[in-house]
């Protein structure tokens, strides 16, 4: 019997995801053992990926029956994932992955399952860390796989392949192979059928010492996390279209790259990572997300669009499509001096106005200040950076800008004791921006 800790499902309903391969085999057989010892439920899932014809068909049957003799919850799934592939542009393993996950997730949801358990082991633990590696990763790369996450539970993850298959021969139990893993048509399989076997030749102990090196690496990581947690509480902000990072004082770089990282999603390449890390003046980054340094601030943002302007209701709500929304109504002459998204302004001034974002030619009469000044000019007085300006709302007529929300007011539509109306506005893009 395989050594296997099992204390993180005791008394819990575990769902396996069942291929049919020696290591799910394996997995579901030392979980049955548990629950026959009243110590876990189990329940089984089998995706079948529609990839590999007759065999793929072959490892579903073996499945259900493999299911049905142990007396399991068998729950089968399917999809046609190189058509799908084809429709998303996605790589074949990357739509597989997503696709088989989803119906994991669904189906541990549908019959209550509290952890989904997968058969991960220590070879597939150092393989990862490898290819993680030779990618060019950071710590949490270097981490690997985790035992638990989220859901996600892997018990196998300290026990060698070669242990398993050995468990399964003493038992008498079968499997099914997989043709595709014996071909090294590709990286994962030529590391695991050419590299890691020339490693092992060198480094018998090879495969155990990356794993170790995976756990140090993912308690130092976790410890990271929380500091790179309050990096971000303190110098990221939302914006409408992204984030404002504060690089002021003493930034710690290691923490500022995992910041990026979080930003950005894990598309974020490594080389492009070092790119941002010299603080270019702007550079594309991935996914349609723009870098952009000023001001001892870094701005990660969308790529912007400006709405339709929108005729500003004076008894109601507008709204300014991804950027906000301002509710007006009826209020005394009185100045609002507290809150930089609300104002009181003249009624009469604001008749006809609009609300949308900067245009050329936009010019401003500032409170306080004779004459008039251009709209960039305006805002390069106040300091506001370049990435705001195409996001910040402005109430105008034609191009005399009323009010730069958040920024400041036009003399034009300051209060003349008659009828006065507030305007209140409410930020409605990713994490609703306050200048």
């Amino acid at each position: 019997m395989l050594n296997v800790e099992l204390d993180e499902a005791r008394g819990r309903h575990v769902l396996v995801a069942l291929s049919g391969g020696a290591d799910s085999v394996a997995l579901l057989t030392i979980l049955c053992r548990a629950r026959d010892a009243g110590m876990l439920s189990v329940s089984a899932a089998h995706f079948e990926h529609g990839i590999r014809g007759a065999e793929s068909l072959g490892d579903a049957e073996f499945c259900r029956q493999l299911c049905l003799d142990m007396g399991v919850t068998f729950v089968p799934g399917r999809a046609d994932v190189p058509e799908i592939a084809r429709r998303t542009g996605e790589g074949l393993e990357t739509c597989a992955r997503r696709l088989r996950h989803s119906f994991l997730d669904e189906t541990a949801r549908i019959l209550g399952a509290e952890l989904i358990a997968l058969a991960h082991h220590l070879d597939d633990q150092a393989e990862t860390v490898l290819m993680h590696l030779l990618r060019g990763s950071g710590p949490e790369g270097a981490a690997g796989m985790r035992r638990v996450s989220g859901r996600l539970y892997r018990p196998l993850l300290g026990v060698r392949k070669a242990e398993i298959l050995e468990f399964l021969r003493a038992e008498g139990i079968g499997w099914r192979e997989d043709s595709t893993n014996a071909v090294a048509d590709n990286p994962r399989n030529r590391l695991r059928l050419e590299a890691i076997p020339a490693l092992e030749r060198a480094y018998p102990a090879g495969m155990r010492a990356i794993a170790r090196f995976a756990e140090n690496m993912a308690v130092e990581n976790d410890y990271v996390s929380r500091m790179t947690d309050a990096f971000i509480s303190a110098r990221v902000k939302a914006l409408p279209h992204g984030w404002r990072i504060d690089l002021t004082g003493d930034c710690e770089e290691a923490l500022l790259r995992r910041a990026i990282r979080r930003l950005c999603g894990p598309d974020l390449t490594s080389a492009k990572l070092m790119e941002l890390m010299e603080l270019p003046p702007a550079c594309d980054v991935v996914n349609g997300l723009r870098a952009t340094v000023c001001a001892g601030s870094m701005y990660i943002t969308r790529r912007f669009e400006a709405p339709a302007p929108q005729l500003l209701k004076l008894d109601g709500v507008t709204e300014l499509a991804g950027i906000c929304r301002i509710n007006c109504i009826d209020a005394e002459p009185v100045p609002e001096k507290t809150l930089k998204s609300t104002q009181v302004l003249s009624k009469s001034a604001l008749d006809g106005a609009v609300l949308r974002t900067r245009m050329d030619g936009d010019r401003i009469s500032p409170l306080g200040m004779n004459g008039t000044k251009s709209l960039s000019d305006y805002m390069t007085d106040l300091r506001v950076d370049r990435p705001l300006r195409e996001v910040t709302p402005i109430v105008a007529k034609g191009h005399d800008v009323l009010w730069v929300v958040g920024f400041g007011i036009s003399r034009l539509c300051a209060l003349d004791g008659r009828e006065a109306v507030k305007l209140e506005c409410n930020y409605t893009g990713w994490g609703g921006f306050r200048p």
